[in-house]
């Protein structure tokens, strides 16, 4: 398993923002969470290669903003990827087997939907962008609580990883993805599927919505905020009234 090109050779963009949540840490994990605590709806949010960016900061100020309480898990803790790793596909693929494997990862997942769920939350979703995508299919298969999953521009997603989810997905992919279709329709079996969903957007390029857009840009910003209202409407549907 490899990352695609355009996840490999293609650099985060240089962005400022002040954030308007907190830096923390929740049952030993470093966190940045947005939103009110005593949300009943939380959302965990899996960040892209490169890690604390200003944009998914930003994106996780807006979720917080429509009522959901939002953790950003510190997940590489110092190991991300940075510009220079750009092209190194050794690094990548090492990347993929240390840092960013889910055996590195499954245990902050438990732990953070477990605390939020010992304090008052009584739905939680996920959310994943780029290798993030994976970490948030995968935690839909193997782990249990999770109220549904959403997954951006994800990378590393292979036939047949789709089908084993347990929980409600939204796919949005860019043009720079595969296309998932039949990887879709294998929901269709699952009892959960009238509340799948999946949106392309073929007019942007892998990143737009994470550590690669220029939300500078008037389109790039507008596009980001479609999907960012597709996420909105995706939690409010699929943990709307377990969260109440």
């Amino acid at each position: 398993m490899s990352f695609p090109a355009a996840c490999c050779d293609t650099p985060p963009v240089k962005a400022t923002y002040l954030p308007r949540g907190a830096k923390t840490e929740l049952a030993g994990v470093k966190c940045y969470t947005s939103g009110t605590k005593d949300a009943k709806r939380g959302l965990i949010v899996n960040y892209d290669v490169f890690g604390l960016h200003a944009n998914v900061v930003q994106l996780c100020d807006i979720l917080g903003e429509m009522g959901f309480f939002v953790v950003l898990p510190d997940l590489l803790r110092g190991r991300e990827l940075v510009e220079a790793d750009l092209g190194k596909r050794d690094v990548f693929n090492s990347f993929l087997h240390n840092a960013g494997s889910w055996g590195s990862n499954k245990e902050s997942y438990c732990k953070l939907r477990d605390y939020l769920k010992d304090n008052g939350v009584s739905a939680v979703g996920v959310i994943g962008f780029c290798w993030g995508g994976k970490m948030v299919v995968t935690a839909l298969s193997e782990l249990e609580g999770f109220a549904g999953g959403a997954i951006v521009h994800p990378a590393l997603i292979q036939p047949g990883d789709m089908a084993k989810i347990n929980a409600p997905l939204l796919v949005l992919p860019s043009k720079d993805e595969p296309d998932f279709t039949e990887e879709f329709n294998s929901l269709k079996e699952k009892p959960f599927f009238s509340k799948c969903q999946m949106v392309r957007f073929d007019d942007m390029f892998h990143g737009f919505c994470g550590a690669r857009g220029d939300w500078s840009n008037p389109e790039q910003a507008r596009r980001a905020n479609d999907a960012i209202k597709l996420l909105v409407k995706f939690f409010n549907d699929v943990i709307s009234q377990q969260g109440k």
